[in-house]
């Protein structure tokens, strides 16, 4: 009797260290969930920006009233800048004198920064039509380095654009001195902005 208990008893002890063994087990190929990084890729990504005077300089024979720059949503990169007289008679630019305070650029060159640049111009100039809204989108600023001579606007003929920021490299792709050859790649062709001009009731169409 002693013996056959003794064999149930170790049995019993056999049986019960595979369950626990068997459960180990279990649990080693069936892990519980694991926390997972959280994904913040859907922010817009913010620029720590520093504030840059605006000028303008205008190649177009037309009178550029206004002009603004929006970088993407949350970037926190914004601005604008004066008004300019069409192109001299000598074809020199108009403008490049008065400046206004301040647009919000990047404090370091994003090479993946965008802008969405709109203009009021005046192509009629009878003194009686308030002008037309153009904008220019995925526009882009040649690499700088710092700010020596604030944020320029430069407009040409076609209505075309082009932004720089003067870093006080001269002769190189910053450098408001220089005409952008029409090949530059950073010149942007503007479009009617026709969200805006339906706002501002002034019409949509191209002159």
């Amino acid at each position: 009797m002693t013996d056959r208990l003794s064999r149930y008893q170790r049995l019993a002890t056999h049986l019960a260290a595979f369950a626990a063994l068997s459960g180990v087990c279990a649990c080693e190929k069936h892990p519980g969930p694991m926390a997972q990084p959280l994904d913040l890729s859907y922010l817009p990504k913010h620029y720590d920006t520093l504030g840059a005077s605006s000028q303008t300089l205008n190649y177009s024979p037309w009178y550029i009233h206004e002009w603004s720059i929006d970088g993407p949503e949350g970037s926190g990169v914004q601005g604008g800048g004066p008004n300019v007289m069409p192109v001299k008679a000598d074809n020199k630019p108009s403008g490049g004198g008065a400046q206004t305070c301040c647009s919000d650029i990047p404090s370091a060159w994003q090479p993946d920064l965008t802008l969405t640049v709109r203009w009021l111009v005046d192509k009629k100039q009878d003194g009686k039509t308030p002008g037309y809204r153009y904008k220019a989108e995925n526009v882009r600023i040649p690499k700088y380095r710092g700010n020596m001579g604030g944020l320029w606007a430069v407009f040409l003929p076609g209505d075309r654009v082009r932004i720089m920021m003067a870093d006080g490299q001269k002769g190189g792709a910053n450098d408001p001195g220089l005409r952008p050859e029409n090949s530059d790649p950073y010149i942007a062709q503007g479009i009617a902005d026709q969200e805006w001009n339906r706002l501002y009731r002034i019409g949509a169409s191209k002159e």
